[in-house]
């Protein structure tokens, strides 16, 4: 009969104990051994233990049900493991230690969910459920292989324009960070496959923050009337907006490439490559997944674009967030310059700005959740978003359309934070007889040209015009009696 092996000798300091040792419970022990940490198991199996000691790991013979009896002082142990496969047990080892060790902190295994919430009440600190632990794990793993497989594929076709040829990386009209940074981050991956290419805008690049950004990290855009033609682009790619025409200088008609979007859309698209994803805050987010797929370094410059297109296009995290924004924006804070993402975050307002938000101020008219606002004659379209974002801030309010004739053209800003409402649809069927509106449920824009008020040589009596007509077409569309005296301010303002 072989000599039983004798149980090393018990550390002096337990920070752990590993309660129930099977499949679980020795993957645990493994990793506590490889970190060198000090730690004692007890299992039932005396085959397991002995096991477990020729390992060189501190295993005593125990059950576990039976925790007021074992001798052993174990008032050092930091953290309890209970992870045996027997629900029983793990229940009568968690009320006896919980009794015992009242400050220790545990962690049990629930071998069905049913029993979680049991668990947490009776004092465990996390409960785990395997099969919901596998479950996450094989999502996770679905999700990096889609996007191992995009990456491949978007690779794949930038490659294939050859180094004689060009790609036109196209941006939305008066793009923003998030669409400028995207496009930044895909003229790079571009470059890193030694392939040319241009980021291209039509519009304006107003409000002073998007200029400031422009400007402080010095990114090349070219403006659409300066190409000479789309067709110099071997391919073309629409970044942070998805459809041809649509809020871009691009033909309605034409074919594009690639697509990179966050933003919901109802038309089947045709490309080499579709990569359209509704469920992340920001089109920032997902080209900085592409450039760690492709082990692309991401200089200062890159990094503090694509940081600021996530927190702008997120509301600072507050708007339409996704664990792969924040995963995104925590790789890319080490990164990043964070004086200049202070600058950016900071930029000064011009006069002209400040008088439409006063304007937009003092004009508002409140009908319900609606706030509707009418500014003078500007040069600046950009004012009006500001306007627009500042005035939702208003306790109340869901819902602002901003307006006012920029260049001999009615611009149109909306923004929206009822899930409930779409802002896009509702500027489209307002106005999609007399000019071009659309958007997506959170923000929307149009434009109305002058010209189908006639010849109104009087600028008072133009911009009741103006007025009478957006208000009545929005408050028709919503529902909301035009008769209806609106009030001049909220109840309530923050």
């Amino acid at each position: 009969m072989s000599e039983e092996k004798e149980s090393p000798e018990k550390p002096e300091d337990v920070k752990y104990a590993v309660l129930g040792c099977g499949s679980t419970g020795t993957f645990v022990a493994d990793y506590l051994y490889k970190k060198n940490e000090e730690f004692l198991i007890m299992e039932l199996d005396s085959d397991k233990v002995e096991n477990l000691r020729d390992k060189g790991y501190h295993a005593v013979q125990a059950d576990i049900k039976k925790m007021d009896e074992v001798e052993l002082d174990l008032s050092e142990v930091q953290q309890f493991l209970i992870l045996s496969s027997d629900h029983e047990s793990n229940i009568e080892a968690l009320k006896q230690i919980k009794n015992r060790y009242p400050n220790s902190l545990i962690i049990v295994r629930a071998v069905d969910p049913v029993y979680k919430q049991t668990m947490k009440e009776i004092g465990a600190d996390v409960v785990l459920h395997p099969a919901k632990v596998i479950s996450d794990a094989a999502i996770r793993n679905l999700e990096r292989m889609e996007v191992v497989r995009k990456t491949s594929k978007l690779k794949k076709v930038i490659t294939e324009i050859g180094q004689e040829g060009r790609l036109g990386i196209f941006l939305h009209s008066n793009p923003d960070p998030d669409s400028i940074a995207a496009g930044y981050a895909l003229q790079k991956i571009a470059q890193q496959l030694d392939i040319e290419s241009d980021i291209v805008y039509s519009g304006e690049i107003g409000h002073q923050e998007n200029r400031a950004f422009v400007n402080l990290l010095d990114i090349n855009l070219i403006r659409f009337e300066e190409v000479g033609g789309i067709e110099k682009y071997e391919k073309i790619a629409l970044v942070d907006n998805a459809i041809p025409g649509q809020n871009n200088a691009l033909p309605k008609d034409i074919e594009v490439n690639i697509v990179i979007d966050h933003h919901d859309i109802d038309v089947d698209l045709k490309g080499d490559f579709i990569d359209i994803r509704t469920d992340v805050g920001s089109t920032s987010t997902i080209m900085t997944k592409y450039l760690q797929e492709l082990d692309i370094f991401v200089d200062q410059e890159l990094a503090t674009a694509l940081l600021f297109g996530i927190r702008t296009d997120t509301l600072e995290f507050k708007r339409n967030v996704n664990p792969s924004d924040m995963t995104a924006a925590n790789f890319l804070y080490t990164l990043a310059d964070r004086d200049r993402l202070q600058e950016l975050e900071a930029p000064a307002m011009d006069a002209e700005t400040l008088d439409i938000l006063g304007d937009a101020i003092k004009n508002r008219e409140v009908y319900g959740s609606y706030l509707l606002s009418g500014i003078k004659e500007s040069t600046d379209k950009d004012a009006l978003i500001q306007a627009a974002d500042y005035l939702l801030q208003l306790e109340g309010i869901t819902t602002v359309i901003v307006y006012g004739i920029v260049e001999n053209t009615i611009h149109i800003s909306a923004r929206n934070k009822d899930v409930r409402v779409d802002i896009g649809e509702i500027l489209r069927r307002a106005f999609q007889d007399i000019g071009s509106a659309g958007g997506h449920t959170r923000m929307a824009g149009g434009q109305i040209p002058i010209e189908i008020y006639g010849a109104v040589e009087n600028q008072e009596v133009l911009n009741d015009l103006v007025k009478n007509s957006v208000k009545n077409r929005l408050l028709n569309i919503v529902g909301i009696e035009t008769e209806e005296e609106p009030k001049t301010e909220p109840e309530q303002q923050t």
